[in-house]
C-alpha cells in the first residue's frame, strides 16, 4: 500500500471535517508537497456541529466561517493548494455530530436522525458519485481516507470510508485506508504514547514535516490546543489538547490497513 501511495503523481485525500486533514494526514500532504506531487483534499463537512473551546474568540464570525478560515490556513502550512467540499455548490452536507459511548470511541448523535443534509444521512453511493466526480476532474490517480474504524469511530469518518472506497472503485484508482490507531496519554505529564505500527514497523515516520504539521495543528484555535512536542524512538509530533479535553499525540508520519 505505502508502494502504491510513495508512487501516486496525484493522489487526493478524503477527509469529514477542518482538522481531521492535519491530525490524520498532516505529515502525509505535507511530505507529498515536499516531494513535488499535487497532493488534493476533500472535506465532506464544515464542522458545523464540532465544539468551540470555551477561551476560543470566533470575533463575531459564524463557527463555519471561522472552521473554513482555520482550514484554509492548516493547508496552507502543509503546502495544499487544492482543496474543495464535498459537492460544493451543489449541495452542503452537514457536521452529523457525536457523542462519547466511552473514552476514545464515539458513535451517532441524536441530531444527525433529523437532519436531511447530516452527511451520515446521506446516501453513499450518492457521495461516492460526487467525489468520484472529484478524482476525475483532478485527474488523481489513488484516494486516501479512514479504514472502517474511522480513527475513533466518528459517524462521520466511518461514512467517509465507505464513501471513499465505493469512490475509488468508481474512479478506478487505488484506496489506500489510513490506520485508526490509538495514541492518548493518560495525563499531560505522561510518557508519549507511539502508535502500534510504530512498533510493528508499519508507521512510515516523516520527521522532517514537524515544523509544517504543528503550524497546521497551530490553526486551530477553536477546536484543539498544542501543549507540547514529543520525541521518542526516532520519531517526532506534539501532543495536543482536543475541545472535550481529551489528549492526543499526533506523530509526523503515517500508517497504512490492508482491511
Amino acid at each position: 500500500m505505502i508502494e502504491t501511495l510513495l508512487s501516486a503523481r496525484a493522489p487526493l485525500v478524503a477527509h469529514a471535517h477542518p482538522d481531521d486533514e492535519t491530525l490524520a494526514t498532516g505529515a502525509l500532504l505535507a511530505h507529498l508537497a515536499a516531494t513535488g506531487r499535487r497532493g488534493a483534499v476533500v472535506t465532506a463537512t464544515r464542522g458545523e456541529r464540532g465544539e468551540v473551546r470555551a477561551d476560543a474568540d470566533l470575533a463575531g464570525a459564524s463557527l463555519v466561517q471561522v472552521r473554513r478560515r482555520e482550514l484554509r490556513c492548516a493547508l496552507e502550512h502543509l503546502g495544499v493548494t487544492r482543496h474543495t467540499y464535498l459537492a460544493e455548490g451543489t449541495q452542503n452536507w452537514r457536521d452529523s455530530g457525536m457523542r462519547w459511548i466511552r473514552p476514545g470511541l464515539a458513535g451517532p448523535a441524536e441530531v444527525a436522525e433529523r437532519d436531511p443534509a447530516a452527511f451520515t444521512a446521506g446516501d453513499v453511493q450518492v457521495q461516492a458519485a460526487q467525489l468520484a466526480a472529484q478524482v476525475r476532474a483532478w485527474e488523481c490517480d489513488a484516494l486516501v481516507s479512514y479504514d472502517d474504524a474511522g480513527t475513533y469511530g466518528h459517524p462521520d469518518h466511518v461514512q467517509m470510508h465507505h464513501v471513499a472506497r465505493a469512490a475509488a472503485r468508481a474512479a478506478k484508482v487505488p484506496f489506500i485506508q489510513v490506520r485508526s490507531e490509538e495514541t492518548s496519554p493518560a495525563s499531560l505529564d505522561a510518557a508519549p504514547v507511539l502508535p502500534a505500527s510504530a512498533v510493528d514497523g508499519a508507521f512510515v515516520g516523516l520527521p522532517q514535516t514537524f515544523a509544517q504539521v504543528r503550524a497546521a495543528l497551530g490553526c486551530y484555535a477553536t477546536q484543539l490546543q498544542v501543549v507540547a512536542d514529543l520525541e521518542a524512538e526516532g520519531h517526532v509530533g506534539v501532543r495536543v489538547r482536543h475541545v472535550g479535553g481529551q489528549l492526543q499525540d499526533i506523530w509526523c508520519g503515517v500508517a497504512f490497513t490492508e482491511r
